[in-house]
């Protein structure tokens, strides 16, 4: 996504270019503006200085535009990453008090609490985007990730023989 937008900036930077390049004789005349509440007129300026002036005129009132909606948009991300730091130390509290009504010693409530699940999914907040990483795809066995370890209708296969 990146070089493409690389790529659309240097065509139309190229098109004005071009533009500016075929009509050098019209937009390098040096005109005079006139305002009106100003009795004298403004210095006589190219064309094309007026252009640029203008377009950064612009450029700079739509940055002052957007600037709250930015600031907004950044603080309710810090809020948002906030709360999901803190749901997850509560999921974790949760993970530890369940292991511990369920009678499993620390080191194995520490390695059921590292392992995955099929219903885990990581939740991240960035500036630009909501990315969501799953674990392993629900109805599918870890055992693609874990090279040797057996399904549960292998293990079932094996102690039956």
């Amino acid at each position: 996504m990146k070089k493409a937008t690389v790529i659309i900036w240097a065509i139309i930077t190229v098109l004005i270019g071009i533009i500016f390049y075929d009509n050098w004789e019209i937009i390098s005349n040096k005109t005079s503006l006139s305002l009106r509440f100003i009795e004298k007129p403004l210095p006589a300026l190219p064309i094309f200085v007026y252009f640029i002036i203008f377009f950064f005129f612009g450029f700079i009132l739509a940055y002052l535009f957007n600037f709250s909606i930015r600031f907004k948009t950044r603080r309710t991300t810090k809020k948002l990453n906030a709360q999901i730091a803190a749901h997850e130390g509560e999921v974790a509290d949760l993970k530890k008090e369940l292991n511990s009504l369920k009678g499993l010693d620390v080191s194995t409530a520490a390695q059921t609490s590292k392992t995955k699940t099929d219903s885990d999914a990581i939740i991240e907040l960035t500036d630009e985007s909501l990315v969501k990483k799953s674990a392993v795809p629900s109805g599918k066995s870890s055992s693609v990730d874990k090279p040797g370890a057996d399904t549960a209708e292998e293990s079932e296969r094996k102690s039956s023989k």
